[in-house]
């Protein structure tokens, strides 16, 4: 009777055995590439569920004969091994051993709480016969074996296999199965990766116990044992930088942040490793063979005491491996001595170098007023003489040639987006020189002032208005008066030099500034935002004339996305970075193609009916898209882009420089791929004098657009109908005469060729510009 009446009491509100019947875990959402490599998990528990006739019968033994030899013969619970262990662990005097079989695990982990009592231990015994009786004990396995912690952020034998020796369950040795099966007693204790030699005892006593019950012969056995256990290191993350910013954002933004760790999603991306590492590499290059340019700062200096610390530090954060010499790379070194020819001897923490004196600029005490330097600092920098002493720490990177060359932390910072124009994909994004995954993405965040680089997007809205690349405009200087003598604005081209009456082409190709004032002045403010409208800024620009030079901000992404529509014949559309995503159950919750190649994608027509497979938006004519095209490829062949003729292959684009060298960029795309780089410093200050787009922009441009093009077939712009051809003066923008020194074959709207032939040497003019005051054009 009073047993009868205690199992009713402890019986009494029990959990439903619902729980486990509509098993529906966390699982690791999973991202590939179209090669199918994995590339990114996101988990909040890194579960990967496998049906139970999918997980090896030697991995089950193996659980088997560690945790409930006993397992097929029990009804749920095993009194002789409870009292066993009862026993051993009273003698002991702590707990050794447990007693709990298998299905009282799934009862515990499942329905109860961790608490150590005998009241929860009795209501996981009345559970556990329960769930005998109502599963069988396949069910129980698969339920056990999918749930159970395994160490190492692994939860379940198919993650645990993944992340212990980047295996799937079928390739698993007869050894990886028993030092799994030894981590559910203690899963820090016998951890592989933190106690190997514990480990490696667990997984041979697993493997005789597996022998002395006949799971496995001898002759496996003593294979098994003799097996080296090695433990793979945790992947790195193969999507990076930016571009993984980029995915993350978009499917947290779509799904949100809990169903995306933890609804076990399948991801596919047009990620490709090599094109992102690529562009990595140019964009660190480039930024540091800027920072050669940049004054260099005081170091940090280290009294000799102090230097084999510093050494061993090195040696330990690098994982006491030499830092490699490549020419994006850099790595610390010491100062040990200076030469009286003032050569650097110095010391990385694994070899020793000899470096020519520097012919660095030091950067003075002047400019560290201006940038607002500490009293402190500014005291301590003046008992500093401005020379090279023993104990300077400095950095080192690889010069190309198995050597190394003097560097410095970069103060100057820059962001690369790339888009595959044929795939609609997006190719590349890269959100500064030192980039970690959640910091400030440049790509997307950086609000810059766009420079010359806004031009072209001007100059389509001229042509639209009825402009030809030959129409003549006056590149002559313009001020502005205010209401007062003392207010005015006199806009000034690069060097302060004034080319007189210009072809519209040859005012973009060297980015004349007054010449794009009065295109401006001519076409009208209002009507160039209107325009404006046709690309994807996001954001509202202001009525002013210094809009034609970029005086306003955009980002690196609308910058590119809107360079984008140009490339592609005036179509807008959404570059991809998530291709398609699975549910758990592989029922396809979103596909994404590219718009400008929707004509394709809607012969599925599953996957034309989400809003990423709408059909791309035709905002700009395909003719004049075509001729602003045209025109940039003049930008690169004999304008401010000339160092981009190094691609040696049909490419449109355009350099972009802001007051005092503040911004650099250089937009230029091929008919294959788009990339923009943005260059300059975090805290807008001047760069330098030379820093221009086509200096401090353009070389990063160059190596990543070498690399993406490498396997790329020559391609050049194919113009739409509507185009001709006919040959010009180029000075004049008339027909050539009988004294024209320099003729160009142009393109035009059809019927809107110059009919006139060049007379002599003074050009026709357009309208001239109208003038007006400053103030009262809201600039």
């Amino acid at each position: 009777m009073g047993l009868t009446i205690g199992y009713m009491v402890f019986s009494s509100n029990l959990p439903a055995l619902s729980a486990l019947s509509e098993y529906q875990p966390p699982l690791v959402t999973r991202v590939y590439n179209t090669k199918g490599e994995l590339l990114a998990e996101y988990a909040d528990e890194h579960r990967i569920i496998t049906p139970f006739d999918e997980i090896p019968k030697q991995l089950i033994s193996a659980f088997l004969a560690a945790e409930d030899q006993q397992f097929y013969e029990h009804p749920g619970i095993n009194p002789a091994r409870i009292l066993s262990a009862a026993m051993a662990n009273l003698s002991a005097g702590h707990t050794i051993q447990g007693g709990s079989t298998i299905t009282q695990q799934v009862a515990k982990n499942f329905l109860l709480s961790s608490e150590r009592s005998y009241t929860r231990k009795i209501r996981e015994a009345i559970l556990s016969y329960r769930i005998e009786q109502a599963f069988s004990k396949e069910d129980i396995l698969y339920l056990y074996l999918n749930q159970i912690y395994l160490g190492r952020g692994s939860y379940g034998v198919a993650s645990a296999a993944w992340r212990y020796f980047h295996k799937p369950l079928r390739e698993l040795t007869l050894a990886e199965c028993a030092v799994l099966a030894g981590l559910p007693k203690a899963p820090g204790k016998y951890a592989p990766h933190i106690n190997p030699e514990k480990a490696l005892q667990r997984r041979n006593t697993i493997l005789q116990m597996m022998r002395d019950l006949g799971m496995v012969d001898k002759q496996a056995v003593a294979q098994a044992i003799a097996e080296p256990m090695r433990i793979s290191p945790l992947e790195e993350t193969k999507l990076a930088n930016a571009y993984a910013d980029q995915v993350y954002h978009e499917l947290v933004q779509r799904f949100g942040e809990e169903t995306l760790r933890r609804q076990g999603l399948t991801i596919i991306v047009p990620y490709d490793i090599e094109a992102e590492r690529a562009a990595v590499s140019a964009l660190r290059s480039g930024v540091l063979d800027v920072e050669r340019r940049q004054f260099y700062r005081y170091p940090v200096s280290h009294a000799k005491s102090e230097w084999d610390a510093l050494l061993k530090e090195w040696r330990s954060a690098a994982g006491n491996t030499a830092p490699s010499l490549g020419e994006d790379n850099l790595f610390p070194a010491l100062v040990e001595s200076v030469d009286k020819n003032g050569d650097l001897h110095v010391n990385d923490g694994f070899r020793k170098w000899r470096l020519s004196k520097p012919k660095w600029n030091w950067k003075t005490i002047a400019d560290y007023k201006e940038e607002g330097a500490s009293e402190a600092t500014l005291a301590t920098l003046q008992q500093r003489p401005r020379q090279w002493i023993a104990g300077d720490e400095i950095r080192l990177q690889g010069d190309g040639k198995s050597g190394v060359r003097l560097t410095q932390d970069p103060s100057i910072e820059s962001a690369l987006y790339a888009i595959d124009l044929e795939r609609g994909t997006v190719l590349a994004r890269v959100g500064g020189f030192d980039y970690q995954i959640g910091g400030f993405d440049r790509v997307r965040q950086a609000q810059r002032q766009p420079g010359s680089a806004f031009k072209p997007f001007l100059y389509t809205s001229a042509l639209a208005s009825g402009y030809t690349p030959a129409s003549i405009v006056m590149d002559t200087p313009l001020v502005f008066e205010g209401q007062s003598n003392d207010d005015y604005w006199r806009p000034e081209n690069y060097k302060d030099k004034f080319a007189g009456p210009v072809t519209l082409r040859n005012a973009l190709e060297h980015s004349r500034n007054l010449a794009s004032i009065k295109v401006l002045q001519n076409i009208g403010v209002q009507r160039f935002l209107n325009d404006l409208q046709a690309y994807p800024f996001q954001r509202n620009f202001p009525a002013q004339l210094a809009l034609a030079l970029g005086a306003t901000e955009v980002t690196p992404e609308e910058l590119t996305e809107s360079y984008a529509v140009l490339a592609s014949g005036g179509q807008r559309w959404k570059p991809v970075a998530v291709q398609q995503v699975q549910d758990r159950t592989g029922k396809t919750l979103f596909r994404a193609v590219a718009g400008h190649r929707c004509q394709i994608c809607h012969a599925d027509p599953v996957m034309a009916v989400n809003e990423s497979m709408r059909p791309a938006e035709q905002t700009v004519d395909p003719v004049n898209a075509f001729l602003i095209t045209h025109m940039m490829e003049g930008v690169i062949e004999h304008g401010t882009g000339r160092r981009a003729l190094a691609l040696k292959r049909p490419a449109a684009g355009k350099t972009g420089t802001t007051n005092k060298q503040v911004d650099a960029w250089f937009m230029g795309y091929t008919p294959q791929v788009l990339t923009g780089v943005w260059t300059g410093r975090d805290s807008p200050t001047p760069m330098g004098r030379s820093e221009t787009g086509a200096h401090a922009a353009l070389p990063t441009w160059l190596a990543a657009m070498q690399a993406f093009h490498q396997e790329r077939e020559k391609k050049s712009f194919t113009p739409p109908q509507g185009i001709e051809w006919v040959t010009i003066d180029t000075d004049s923008g008339l027909l050539p005469g009988p004294d024209s020194k320099d003729i160009s074959l142009e393109a035009f709207r059809t019927g809107t060729a110059p009919t006139e032939e060049t007379q002599s040497t003074n050009p026709t003019t357009t309208e001239p510009a109208k003038e007006g005051g400053f103030f009262g054009l809201g600039l």
